[in-house]
């Protein structure tokens, strides 16, 4: 999928946005509050119907305006068009794709899936298990058509049985353990396959950018692994029980980095730390390229900060053959060392665009 055509209105300091993207490498240059973090934004909003820097869409404004539009015609991997559209208004967000009003937003993220690479990524590392297990269910619920499925069977067995647990009902906590234990399997069976894949695609960008360290990706379910699932928790239980809710599942799994058998995070410099997102988040759109229906749109914000300009060329080489399309931005179109003919350049200034050169 790649977005052939753009239009913005009312989003934060941008002027009215027409633009006309390539569908390979975009780069936005411009000085600091241009703009261009908002474009990135102003897609991730399509995308998501939430901002990845903002808490409230009313924060998206631009100041005194009461509704905010972005619309886009997007390129299907099958070579059909479809336009898709999110308005907010204050109360109402109206979401359209192809003609028809959607209602459910998982529907538009299946279709319309985006993935962020900024300084905000480093949380994968930096952050608690949450996050990571939210980076996996975004991956599957892409890659794995049952996966979603299997999401909302556990998480509605979870909450009742945890319900139950609250309450101290044991024999109401044992109806729910069959669903629990069943849906409960089936995602600890397709996170380790997953993250078994993500370590081979992403092995190869480990070695060439972080050869220095010994950087392994592993899943830690949530619940010793030597048992099952429902023997883990038949002898959890009466710990559950006082404790008032779930002590093992997948809901308490994690995805865990580690480098020189260290925690990546107490080990890796901060440039370090990125390169290491970096490749995760790349190896990952090579997965979603071969298995997904619609491959992601990658938006990278600020992409020279805290990489040399070697760093830099591996990205964009790998960007390149990805075959995925990009939004990248930088302050100084220099810092970007890509040929004009391989990427498509926009220059935004008071939140003004236009294709240069």
């Amino acid at each position: 999928m790649s977005v052939t055509s753009l239009a913005v209105r009312n989003f934060r300091n941008l002027a009215e946005v027409d633009i006309s993207p390539a569908a390979g490498i975009n780069i936005i240059f411009g000085a600091n509050a241009a703009g261009k973090t908002s474009l990135l934004e102003a897609l991730f909003f399509l995308a998501r119907v939430r901002s990845f820097r903002a808490t409230r869409v009313d924060q998206l404004l631009t100041r005194g305006e009461s509704s905010l539009l972005v619309r886009a015609t997007v390129c299907r991997r099958d070579g059909s068009a479809v336009n898709v559209g999110v308005q907010w208004t204050a109360g109402a967000t109206r979401v359209r794709v192809g003609g028809e009003d959607v209602r459910s937003l998982s529907r538009l993220a299946r279709f319309f899936p985006i993935q962020v690479i900024n300084a905000e990524s480093q949380r994968l590392l930096l952050d608690g298990p949450k996050v990571r297990r939210s980076f996996l269910n975004w991956a599957l619920f892409h890659v794995e058509h049952d996966y979603h499925g299997y999401w909302r069977r556990y998480d509605k067995a979870l909450r009742q049985r945890n319900a139950a647990l609250k309450l101290g009902d044991e024999r109401l906590t044992k109806a729910w353990e069959p669903e629990f234990v069943s849906a409960g399997a089936e995602i600890d069976r397709l996170r380790r396959s997953y993250v078994a894949q993500l370590s081979e695609a992403t092995a190869p960008l480990l070695g060439a950018w972080l050869g220095e360290e010994d950087i392994r990706l592993s899943y830690r379910g949530g619940w010793a692994q030597e048992r099952s699932l429902e023997e883990a928790v038949e002898e959890a239980r009466v710990r559950e029980l006082e404790a008032g809710h779930s002590l093992v599942g997948p809901h308490r799994a994690d995805l865990v980095f580690r480098a020189s058998g260290m925690e990546a995070q107490h080990r890796l410099s901060r440039g370090q730390q990125k390169l290491l997102v970096i490749a995760v988040l790349l190896g990952q759109t090579s997965l979603l390229v071969r298995d997904a229906n619609e491959p992601a749109i990658l938006l990278i914000d600020d992409l020279p900060a805290e990489l040399d300009e070697e760093r830099r060329q591996q990205v964009l080489e790998l960007l390149v053959k990805s075959g995925a399309q990009s939004f990248i931005t930088c302050t100084d179109r220099a810092s970007i060392p890509l040929p004009a003919d391989k990427a498509r350049w926009f220059h935004v200034e008071h939140g003004q665009y236009r294709e240069v050169v």
